[in-house]
């Protein structure tokens, strides 16, 4: 008969952790939960021997004794999206800086898991929460003042004007970064622009909306601009991936032939734009020129590489962390909004001049 396999080694303890390092357990816990009067030579040989062992500290524990677990919890719509799996990992590694762990919350089933997770959010781990809504009604945010926890809101769907007292916003202006981005592309090629990414008639669309704000930022250019509203086309997607991108370009095309440069809401509808320019014969930017939004990794290494508004996720993880860490230290006081830089990146599917 095959020997019976090894009993599962239990995980070790902080007992443990004592007895190889020589030292009480109430020292070990002391430098667990990062006290300062522990001695830098007793701290060392404490953390020496939690390497050796492995020991991880139960979190549960940490929070009943000291009222926090320094995890934070990060809600974001789908994954599926390159932008938010990206903006997420940003949110991880800021977090990590400053010494707090990320609970990651992907809300790709929609509006229902968005309201679970603000009504449920008093059995959610965690010392505070990042949350970006995507389908929430503004007038759902009031309940956020309530919530036991702190809470930041990043991304769009949010009233400045309107932040529930003590519930803080890290944003980019949409509007501008948008208007950028078009202005670029009229003086590139000025002759016939459309805007990729306006949304079905049947959706509901919040003023406040991703949607909204880039296309309000295409209406500011194309206005400043002086040109015909005529001359300016809004183009429906179903929805904002690359699929959505080539078969809306391929919609528009049919129906404009003569258009000469597209806005895509974002970088996924600009690079199903560009595979549909591409399967039409269109040279781009000679034919057409094309920018997007998010400047997502794959970005630089499209054919041709894409002009698109990167905005500063980087910032934007460090001022919403920074926030939400302040109202868990306690701060008061009504809501506060900060916006972070955007930067317009020119690439080959959008130069600085007509080719």
């Amino acid at each position: 008969m095959p020997a019976d396999p090894s009993p599962r080694r239990r995980p070790p303890r902080l007992r443990d952790v004592a007895d190889l390092a020589g030292v009480s357990v109430k020292t070990v816990s002391n430098v667990v939960n990062d006290f300062p009067h522990v001695s830098p030579s007793m701290r060392a040989k404490v953390q020496a021997a939690i390497e050796e062992l492995g020991y991880r500290p139960q979190i549960a524990g940490k929070q009943l004794r000291s009222g926090t677990s320094d995890i934070l919890t990060l809600a974001v719509p789908s994954l599926t999206f390159a932008y938010f799996s990206d903006l997420a990992q940003t949110f991880v590694d800021e977090a990590r800086a400053r010494r707090r762990t990320i609970l990651l919350h992907s809300l790709s089933q929609g509006l229902e898991q968005e309201l679970e997770l603000i009504e449920g959010h008093r059995q959610t781990l965690g010392d505070g929460i990042i949350f970006n809504p995507l389908l929430l009604p503004e007038e759902r945010l009031a309940a956020l003042a309530s919530l036991p926890q702190p809470m930041v809101l990043i991304g769009e769907h949010v009233d400045p004007e309107a932040l529930p007292h003590g519930v803080d916003y890290a944003r980019v202006d949409n509007v501008a970064a948008m208007a950028e981005a078009t202005a670029h592309l009229l003086a590139a090629q000025p002759r016939q622009i459309a805007f990729l990414g306006v949304l079905p008639a049947g959706d509901l669309v919040p003023a406040h909306s991703t949607a909204a704000l880039r296309i309000a930022g295409f209406r500011e250019a194309v206005a400043r601009a002086g040109l015909d509203p005529a001359d300016a086309l809004e183009q429906t997607a179903p929805d904002w991936h690359r699929h959505d991108g080539r078969v809306s370009t391929h919609a528009l095309l049919d129906a404009h032939p003569e258009v000469s440069a597209i806005a895509a809401a974002n970088d996924e509808l600009a690079l199903g734009a560009l595979t549909a320019l591409r399967e039409r014969g269109l040279r781009v930017p000679e034919d057409v020129a094309v920018t997007g939004y998010d400047d997502i990794p794959e970005t630089p290494f499209a054919s041709p590489a894409l002009t698109t508004i990167s905005p500063d996720t980087r910032q934007l993880a460090r001022v919403a962390l920074d926030m939400l860490l302040e109202r868990i230290a306690g701060l008061e006081g009504p809501g506060r909004t900060a916006t972070v830089p955007h930067t317009l990146v020119v690439r080959e599917s959008a130069p600085a001049t007509a080719r």
